[in-house]
């Protein structure tokens, strides 16, 4: 079962590349312009919801069955509502903002870390995988303690995240380019033993 899911994601390590030179470029932006993000700031991590929510969601179909696939659906359904409600709901405030940067930053953390932990006998060197989850994790953490925090430190606090999760990201999706290879040899090497001990 978790192995289906090693070769699944597998096939997929070019999307978690994407998602880090995403990262990467909405860091760059922030630190380089941190005015200007602040002024679209709702609008572009609504944006980021909604993609992220989208590629979550038809991860999670596509898998029907495999591992956890559920929980893909529901992260991918979560993210993309509250990217709907942001971009329908602009003027809300930084507070407001706030509040839904923490719940999604909570959510993806715990399932980051708890992806990495499920899949730490397949892909060697999960440790940029959990590192995202702790890092995002903390954004969330840091956030429901700091709630009053101003739009443009929150721009600064997204940038530092950026940055972070799109190395390790980045790290990540090579990590798992390789995994299908060695699940597939693992596979056929139990094979093998099965059949040459009957």
């Amino acid at each position: 079962m978790i192995a289906d899911t090693v070769e699944l994601l597998s096939g997929r390590w070019w999307a978690f590349l994407l998602r880090g030179l995403v990262a990467l470029a909405l860091a760059v932006f922030a630190f380089a312009a941190p005015g200007s993000l602040a002024n679209v700031l709702v609008y572009v991590v609504a944006a980021y919801f909604i993609i992220s929510g989208l590629f979550a969601l038809v991860s999670g179909v596509s898998s029907t069955g495999v591992g956890s696939w559920w929980l893909l659906i529901l992260l991918g359904l979560g993210q993309g509502a509250l990217g709907i409600i942001m971009l329908t709901r602009p003027n809300a405030g930084p507070l407001a903002l706030a509040y839904l940067v923490a719940i999604w930053a909570f959510s993806t953390g715990l399932m980051e870390i708890s992806g990495a932990i499920a899949l730490r006998d397949y892909i060697k060197n999960e440790f940029w995988w959990v590192l995202l989850g702790i890092v995002t994790l903390g954004l969330g953490i840091y956030i429901i303690f700091r709630p009053e925090l101003g739009v443009l430190a929150l721009v600064f606090s997204i940038g530092i995240y950026a940055a972070i999760a799109g190395i390790s990201l980045i790290a990540f999706s090579f990590r798992l380019k390789g995994a299908g290879d060695e699940v597939r040899k693992a596979v056929s090497t139990a094979q093998s033993a099965g059949a040459s001990s009957r």
